[in-house]
């Protein structure tokens, strides 16, 4: 007996929003583990800036090198997936409209970001 339903289609939906496209993408699991290995890789200098004697200005440069990395890590793990057979670029979603052109105003913002990061990461290397 029909309920006169059409079946839910399978994969992901075409309007599907920026947070499956992190699901989809895996840059989630990503950022978790980058934020994980920071902690590890800081905590590590810690405890070995004192056996070493570590500059003031080492540790600085450890969690300068880490916050420069992040954003680094965030968008290979949006264009790059790790497979079995090596690091193949994410297909696109098949179900997905043709990509939007961000246009110019994009690629100043992130340039501000950007050097805005930068002056905070000399100024705390710099103290």
């Amino acid at each position: 007996m029909s309920t006169g339903r059409l079946p839910a289609p399978r994969g992901p939906r075409p309007d599907a929003g920026m947070w499956q496209q992190f699901r989809r993408r895996r840059v989630i699991r990503t950022v978790l583990l980058y934020l994980a290995f920071a902690y590890l890789a800081a905590e590590a200098a810690r405890l070995v800036a004192t056996y070493v004697e570590l500059p003031p200005w080492g540790l600085r440069a450890v969690f300068g090198a880490v916050v420069l990395g992040f954003p680094f890590a965030v968008v290979l793990a949006w264009t790059y997936d790790v497979t079995p057979s090596g690091i193949v670029k994410t297909p696109e979603d098949p179900g997905a409209d043709a990509p939007l052109s961000p246009g110019p105003r994009l690629g100043w913002v992130l340039l501000g970001v950007g050097a805005i990061l930068a002056g905070v990461v000399l100024r705390m290397l710099r103290g």
